[in-house]
């Protein structure tokens, strides 16, 4: 819309109409009907334009559909593959528009990382956060999202971008906090503790998401006790019990997507023969304990006796703390009536088994990694 300088001997003056002078003798401005026209026209497709139906007698109606109009924004129809956004608007727009125009988008993909967008088949310009750093994935999730042009310097090298003012339901960008009122990044929540988990079996480890560090506690299984043995006549035998799991504990910031986690079995005895060695732990080629060295079978021999199994050599790796397997307690008997069979060693997460003063089968361990317990005494009468 413009003055109808293109109609000849209308009589504008400096391109504006005028009123006529009698006393100069000047004639006033025509209005031609092709101009006269074009206004009305103007001013009913905005009034229409908010859904409002053109009267003679109001005067208000364009000031009234005015805002209808900024109450009902245009959304436009996002296009493209996710993190490479256009638009078509009407009418287009053929260059950059000014500082702080907003655009109205319905996202059609989420956004996976880094994104841009091209409105009219403009240059792709950066989409940043409030933050006004690049996208890293889930900020455009999908629905209604609002994006501000911005140009400033450090951002974008000064050379225009968009910036997210809403998304509802997006993962919202913030700055670093430096004062303690602000809020804290992810990447600030040093020390956090974000998740616990504990495997009694072996299975897979995967960090839940934002961890920065592990801290890895495990223990070996228990050595099984030993299973005392026939004896001849005034003769006694018992079992001493196993040693327990090594302990270790690690701090690692450099670690794989996920990790096998073996959890050592505990040692097993049978009678009249040594237990079995409790299984090795570990989680990945991080760290690794040993399990509990098993208990052995004393006798038979005449009372008294004693005896206790000394645990082998420990393999601990990666740990900044290691606790050894601990020795089953001392297993004793002063004759073929009285005594006891050997105890499991305690475990720095579990009791060993309890030792026993009648001929029966040894105790189990209580907790992880607790040493068996041995097969008390077995004793034959002397025959007359």
């Amino acid at each position: 819309m413009d003055y109808p300088i293109s109609v000849p001997n209308i009589g504008l003056v400096g391109g504006k109409f005028v009123n006529e002078d009698s006393f100069a003798g000047t004639p006033g401005s025509l209005i031609p009907a092709q101009w006269g026209n074009a206004v009305t026209d103007e001013i009913v497709n905005v009034i229409t334009g908010a859904g409002l139906v053109p009267t003679e007698a109001s005067v208000t109606q364009l000031l009234a559909a005015i805002r209808l109009i900024n109450k009902q924004p245009v959304i436009l129809n996002a296009t493209g593959p996710a993190n490479a956004y256009a638009a078509v608007n009407t009418p287009a727009l053929t260059a950059f528009p000014a500082n702080g125009y907003l655009q109205r988008l319905l996202i059609n993909n989420a956004n996976t990382g880094p994104s841009t967008y091209a409105p009219d088949g403009l240059v792709a310009k950066p989409i940043y956060g409030l933050a006004l750093q690049p996208l890293q994935g889930g900020e455009l999730p999908g629905g209604i999202a609002v994006l501000r042009y911005v140009v400033q310097p450090g951002v974008n090298s000064g050379n225009g971008a968009w910036v997210i003012n809403e998304a509802p339901g997006a993962r919202v960008q913030i700055p670093q906090g430096t004062a303690g009122s602000h809020a804290m990044r992810l990447d600030q929540a040093v020390g956090r503790l974000i998740n616990i988990q504990t495997f009694t079996s072996s299975g897979t480890y995967t960090p839940s998401a934002g961890t920065r560090a592990i801290r890895i506690r495990l223990i070996g299984g228990g050595g099984g006790g030993g299973g005392s043995t026939t004896t001849a006549a005034g003769q006694i035998s018992f079992g001493t019990g196993g040693s327990s799991g090594s302990y270790a504990e690690g701090l690692f910031t450099v670690f794989p997507a996920s990790m096998a986690v073996s959890v050592g079995a505990a040692g097993s005895g049978v009678t009249g023969v040594n237990g079995t060695a409790g299984g090795s732990s570990s989680v990945g080629s991080l760290i690794s304990v040993n399990g509990g060295s098993p208990g052995g079978v004393f006798g038979p021999v005449g009372a008294p006796i004693t005896g206790v199994v000394v645990p082998t050599g420990i393999s601990i790796t990666g740990a900044y703390l290691a606790v050894p397997s601990e020795a089953a307690i001392m297993a004793f008997v002063t004759s073929t009536t009285t005594g006891f069979s050997g105890a499991g060693g305690n475990g720095k997460l579990g009791a060993g088994g309890t030792a026993v003063n009648s001929a029966g089968t040894g105790q189990s361990g209580r907790g992880y990694g607790g040493g068996g317990g041995g097969r008390d005494f077995i004793r034959q009468p002397t025959t007359c």
